[in-house]
């Protein structure tokens, strides 16, 4: 499911403040809806939660790309509400990943009761994360808020003449080409630095969703997919290194709180850990020789001329 990913009717010469209205709209019905599916808690489903996490992410995308077509409290008290959303989907997610990952593995038996512990632990505190995405949708009321957001969207008196979503989009995507070529310089041994780069990375990937129709078939077709695929190795360091830092810490306290059983627990948790352990290094070594690929194959050449025309 990729709701709000693409929004059809736009166009390279689209003025922006209707694309904005567009994008905007959708995006946020896009979080309503997917909003209420992750607070039922009936089927126990975890693509609700993710698909609201990817669309506050797609709606707060949209919000800075478009920020100077917003009043400025506007825009703050938006970026603020969806914030908050986000952060409570993000909360749940993780926990969801952390247990699915530990579902998908097989090991021994002697594995099995850290396996347990840390399934039932996952579960537990996926449990407190739905309290806190329910808090945070209380205090939001998305109906109100996209009539309040939408509206106020407007051309800025300074542009002059109106500009179209093509002429944001080419210097916009290539500030962002140039802040991800310079991440992907840095000592990325250091986990911040590689941190920095996902985020650059996924700045650039829902930029590109935003401004896909502004440029021919292979930019959506070819250059997109190579940047989501860079996405996908960065978010499994991510997800190692989250679970390697909640596992140091639920370790530390199993073994001075629960001594007895912690002797039964040890094997499976730490055998968990060192494969987050392993896996961040290996995905630093894909995201290397993806770097190269991006850079020999003459993709990044390819991305910098469709910018250029």
């Amino acid at each position: 499911m990729a709701e709000g990913k693409w929004i059809k009717g736009l166009t390279a010469s689209t003025p922006v403040a209707e694309a904005a209205r567009q994008m905007l709209t959708v995006r946020l019905e896009v979080v309503r809806r997917c909003l209420k599916l992750a607070l039922d808690e009936t089927d126990n489903d975890p693509e609700p939660v993710h698909q609201l996490r990817v669309g506050t992410r797609r709606a707060r995308a949209a919000l800075d790309i478009f920020a100077a077509y917003l009043t400025g409290k506007v825009a703050k008290r938006a970026r603020k509400q969806l914030r908050r959303l986000r952060r409570a989907a993000g909360e749940a997610r993780d926990w969801d990943v952390f247990r699915l990952t530990l579902m998908s593995q097989r090991r021994p038996a002697a594995q099995r009761p850290g396996f347990d512990f840390l399934i039932g632990y996952a579960l537990a505190q996926r449990s407190v994360a739905q309290g806190h995405l329910q808090a945070a949708a209380a205090e939001l009321d998305l109906d109100r808020f996209t009539s309040e957001v939408v509206p106020a969207v407007c051309e800025p008196a300074s542009h002059g003449e109106i500009q179209t979503l093509a002429s944001l989009a080419r210097p916009m995507l290539h500030a962002l080409l140039k802040v991800l070529e310079s991440a992907a310089a840095a000592d990325l041994e250091d986990y911040e630095n590689l941190h920095q780069l996902r985020i650059a990375g996924k700045r650039l990937r829902y930029a590109m969703e935003v401004f896909a129709s502004c440029f021919p078939p292979p930019f959506r077709t070819r250059l997109y997919p190579a940047v989501e695929e860079m996405q996908e190795i960065l978010g499994l360091a991510n997800d190692s290194h989250v679970a390697t830092q909640r596992i140091r810490a639920l370790r530390d306290k199993a073994r001075t709180a629960a001594p007895a059983e912690w002797r039964r627990w040890k094997a499976g948790v730490e055998a968990v850990l060192r494969f987050h352990q392993r896996r961040l290094p290996q995905q630093r070594r894909k995201f290397l020789a993806w770097w190269k690929r991006w850079r020999t194959s003459g993709q990044e050449a390819e991305f910098v001329a469709l910018l250029m025309e």
